[in-house]
C-alpha cells in the first residue's frame, strides 16, 4: 500500500549532500539496528530529515506551489499545458483523485524519519545539550509538515512513534485542535531548544533557530485565530511575533531585489530569513520551481528552462505602482533573446494583449514570468540545475503577523502602522495614514501581503483563513470574463470556495489507512 511504502521508505536514510558547503559525507542506506549508535551518525540522521523536508516542501513539489496561486486572484495559468485552467475553475475539486497527492506522503515520510530520530536518538551517549538541539531541529520540521497539511486537509493523524513493521499503522485523525497542539508543542519545544540565528556557525545558518520557533509560533496563532475567531490567539500571536522583533535577529533587506538569486548569488539565509529550503547545483538537489512562473521560452540569458506552467494575474500584475521596487524586482517582463550570444530582438510582456500568446511583442505565455526562484547565472543554463533557495519565511512577514494580530486586538494602532509602513517604505511606497479604521487597515495588510509574497505560496492560505477567497476569486473570474483574457474565454468557473474549505485525502492514502475518515464533500459558496 502506497502510504505503508511511504512510511517504510524512511527506514532507508538517503543519499544526501547539503547545498551550504557542509562537511557533511555522503552515506547509503544503514538499517535502523545498526544505525544511531554515535552523536555523528545522529546527525546524520537529522539531515535526512532536511532532505525529506526538501522534497516535501520544495522544488520538486512544484504543483503544490503553482495549484495554490492558482486557485487566488493572485495567480493565473499562463500555459495551456496539463490542463492547468481547469484547477484555476476550481474544477472536480471534490474528487479525491484530483487533490494534492504527493503533499500527505511526502510529508508523512518526513514525520517519520523525526519519529525515528527521536526515538532511537533517546538513548545516544552523547552531549545532551547537542541532543537536543538535535530534537528541536526535528520537532521544528515535524511542525512545519503538519502545519502544512492541516490547513490544506483539516485534522491529521498523529504516529506517536516511528514505523518498524507493518503493524500499527491504522492511525485515527485528531480534530483540528488537537493537531495544532501538537504542532504548537513541537514549536515550543524548538524555541526552548533551539539557538539564536547569530550563535550558528556561517555552514549552520540554513539551520531553524529559536527566532524562526518564534515566528512560526506567531503564524500558526495567527492563523489559528482567524479561522476560529479567539481573540486570545491574536494575543499569543502578537506575542511571538515580538519576541522576534525585539531580538534584533532579523532585519529586512534595505533593496527587495537582494533577497532573491536573481539579482544577488550572495543572498541565502540572510538577514531577513527566517528558514529557507536549501539548494545547490547538486544533482537532485537543485530547485524545480523554475519550470513554472510564466515564461515559455529556452534562454541562456535567463537561466535554464524558463517555461510555462503559470504566473501572476493581469490584475495582480497592473496593482502595482510604478514606484514600488517590488514590481521590477518580482517579475520578468521583457528581456533581450539573443542567438550565440547576438542580441537578436526584444520580447516584451504587453498586458493588453489579455494573455494572447505569441503577443503582440513576442511574448510566449499569458503572463509576466515571477523570478523569485529563477537562477540565471550561466551555470544554471548549462547545467540545468538551478539552485536558488525557497524562503519558508522571512522577515517580512513577521512584520505583517504583528500588524495583523495588534490590528485586531486594539485597532489601528500607531505600532501596527509603523509594522506595515516598514514593509512598505522598504518598496518605496509612502506610509499607510493614521485614521483608517480597523476594516480598511485589515484591507491594506491583505492587500500589502500579495504585493510582498507574491510566487512564494502563501497567498492562498491568507485568502482562506480571512474569508476572502471565494470573493477574490469571483472578482477575478469577472474581470477575465469582461476584458476577454484567453485562460478564461469559453470557461466557466465551476466552484466558490468557503471558509471550511477542506481538500480531499488522496485516495490512495486513505486506502492505506483504513482509520482515516474522508473528508465531507464541500459546497460551493
Amino acid at each position: 500500500m502506497k502510504f505503508i511504502k511511504y512510511l517504510l521508505l524512511a527506514f532507508a536514510v538517503p543519499f544526501f549532500t547539503q547545498c551550504t558547503d557542509l562537511d557533511e559525507e555522503p552515506y547509503t542506506f544503514l538499517a535502523p539496528s545498526a544505525f544511531y549508535q554515535d552523536a555523528e551518525e545522529l546527525g546524520m540522521a537529522v539531515v535526512s530529515v532536511y532532505d525529506a523536508f526538501q522534497t516535501a516542501y520544495g522544488g520538486s513539489n512544484y504543483k503544490h506551489h503553482m495549484y495554490l496561486e492558482v486557485l487566488t486572484e493572485f495567480g493565473a495559468p499562463a500555459y495551456a499545458k496539463d490542463d492547468v485552467h481547469l484547477w484555476n475553475a476550481w474544477y472536480d475539486i471534490n474528487n479525491p483523485s484530483r487533490t494534492f497527492s504527493n503533499d500527505w506522503p511526502r510529508a508523512f515520510t518526513l514525520i517519520n524519519r523525526a519519529n525515528i530520530v527521536l526515538g532511537r536518538g533517546e538513548g545516544i551517549d552523547m552531549d545532551e545539550t547537542l541532543k537536543s538541539r538535535y530534537f528541536a531541529e526535528v520537532r521544528f520540521l515535524r511542525a512545519l509538515a503538519n502545519y502544512k497539511l492541516v490547513r490544506i486537509f483539516g485534522g491529521l493523524p498523529i504516529p506517536e512513534s516511528y514505523t518498524t513493521s507493518m503493524e500499527g499503522l491504522e492511525i485515527p485523525r485528531k480534530s483540528v485542535a488537537e493537531t495544532y497542539e501538537h504542532i504548537i508543542a513541537d514549536l515550543e519545544f524548538a524555541e526552548a531548544n533551539l539557538p539564536l540565528k547569530s550563535a550558528y556557525s556561517a555552514n549552520d545558518k540554513w539551520r531553524p533557530s529559536k527566532g524562526a520557533a518564534q515566528a512560526f509560533l506567531g503564524e500558526v496563532y495567527l492563523t489559528r485565530a482567524s479561522m476560529e475567531g479567539v481573540d486570545a490567539f491574536f494575543d499569543k500571536s502578537k506575542e511571538y511575533s515580538e519576541k522576534v522583533i525585539q531580538s534584533g535577529e532579523f532585519e529586512l533587506e534595505p533593496d527587495f531585489k537582494d533577497l532573491w538569486y536573481w539579482w544577488n548569488t550572495n543572498n541565502k539565509n540572510g538577514k531577513e530569513s527566517i528558514f529557507e529550503v536549501q539548494y545547490g547545483q547538486i544533482s537532485g538537489e537543485y530547485n524545480n520551481l523554475h519550470v513554472m512562473f510564466g515564461v515559455n521560452i529556452t534562454e541562456a540569458s535567463i537561466g535554464c528552462y524558463m517555461y510555462r506552467r503559470y504566473g501572476p494575474t493581469i490584475p495582480a500584475y497592473l496593482s502595482y505602482s510604478d514606484d514600488d521596487t517590488r514590481k521590477e524586482g518580482t517579475f520578468l517582463d521583457r528581456f533581450n533573446r539573443t542567438t550565440n550570444g547576438v542580441i537578436t530582438g526584444e520580447l516584451v510582456f504587453v498586458p493588453e494583449d489579455n494573455g494572447f500568446y505569441p503577443g503582440s511583442q513576442g511574448w510566449n505565455t499569458a503572463s509576466p514570468g515571477n523570478i523569485k526562484f529563477y537562477d540565471r547565472t550561466p551555470e544554471s543554463a548549462s547545467l540545468k540545475m538551478p539552485q536558488a533557495n525557497i524562503y519558508v519565511m522571512r522577515y517580512a512577514d513577521v512584520l505583517l503577523n504583528y500588524a495583523e494580530a495588534e490590528n485586531h486586538i486594539n485597532g489601528p494602532t500607531t505600532d501596527a502602522l509603523d509594522k506595515i509602513n516598514e514593509v512598505r517604505n522598504r518598496a518605496n511606497l509612502e506610509d499607510i495614514p493614521e485614521g483608517v479604521s480597523f476594516q480598511e487597515l485589515d484591507d491594506f495588510i491583505y492587500r500589502e501581503r500579495g504585493w510582498e509574497f507574491i510566487g512564494e505560496s502563501q497567498l492562498y492560505f491568507d485568502a482562506l483563513r480571512t474569508d476572502r477567497l471565494g470573493a477574490k476569486v469571483q472578482d477575478e473570474w469577472e474581470y477575465g470574463l469582461d476584458n476577454g483574457v484567453y485562460m478564461y474565454k469559453d470557461a466557466t468557473l465551476e466552484f466558490v470556495p468557503q471558509k471550511t474549505f477542506l481538500w480531499k485525502i488522496p485516495t490512495y492514502d486513505l486506502d492505506s489507512n483504513p482509520a482515516l475518515e474522508q473528508n465531507p464533500d464541500n459546497v460551493s459558496k
